[in-house]
């Protein structure tokens, strides 16, 4: 299942990871989050990288959570426990990414599906793909590190009230509160939504890409403020003494005179 539903290619220094399941609006088997964090830790190690871009095929659904059928076999505090904590480990592999993720909305986006999308550092959406924390219409929780992150993103009191009630957000609303970062026109291909965003991405050096996502990680973690500035300087340095700096620095540097 997970090597057909899984599909991922580097274009032109992005990572680019599809959900492939349309049939199933995209649910995510345990197979399938398992493949998506075995993917992020493999690309990892690709220094030429700049972006990621984590989406969900077809033009209905990004994920729709869990697959139910799947999970319902889970009955004991055990394996649920397994499962969440499996999972967890799974998006902090997209969470921990060195370079940004954006979370391409393809669709819909409810229950894990929206747990996922919050574990990236961005959401690009379509004009017509909603988000909902649906959890409680099961009478569950989120179990997956997204309801910390959508604290994170939206406030505690906003947070709160979107996992209480259930709401689905049309793209219009998650703008205008932060949850998406960009929304695509009316009659947009989507493809075209993603790369208008990655533009400017695309334009920055990998280790640029790299020091400026290790901050915010560490604020995201709740480093101390020390601790962030040690890791800006660690960073800094790196950039400082690359080559890709020196050669920039001469194209704006005033011309010696002979």
């Amino acid at each position: 299942m997970s090597d057909v539903h899984i599909l991922s290619e580097t274009r032109e220094r992005v990572l680019y990871v599809t959900i492939n399941r349309v049939e199933k609006h995209n649910a995510l088997a345990i197979s399938i989050i398992d493949t998506i964090g075995e993917t992020f830790r493999a690309a990892a190690k690709d220094d030429a990288l700049v972006a990621a871009v984590l989406r969900g095929a077809g033009e209905k659904t990004f994920a729709a959570g869990g697959d139910l059928r799947e999970l319902a076999a889970l009955r004991t505090a055990g394996e649920a426990e397994t499962m969440a904590r499996d999972a967890k480990t799974a998006f902090n592999a997209i969470r921990d990414f060195p370079v940004p993720v954006i979370a391409g909305l393809n669709g819909n986006a409810f229950g894990g599906g929206a747990e996922l999308a919050v574990s990236c550092d961005f959401r690009v959406a379509a004009n017509h793909a909603r988000i909902g924390f649906v959890q409680g219409r099961l009478a569950l929780a989120t179990a997956w590190g997204g309801g910390p992150d959508l604290l994170d993103l939206v406030g505690r009191a906003r947070g709160l009230r979107l996992m209480s009630t259930g709401e689905m957000l049309d793209p219009a609303k998650a703008l205008e509160i932060g949850l998406y970062d960009a929304v695509g026109a009316d009659g947009e291909n989507f493809d075209d939504t993603i790369e208008t965003f990655l533009a400017p991405i695309r334009k920055q050096k990998p280790q640029s890409m790299r020091a400026f996502k290790a901050v915010s990680d560490a604020h995201r973690r709740g480093d101390t403020r020390a601790e962030m500035q040690e890791i800006e300087t660690g960073m800094f340095v790196k950039t400082w003494v690359h080559d890709d700096h020196w050669e920039a620095a001469e194209k704006v540097l005033p011309a010696k005179k002979g």
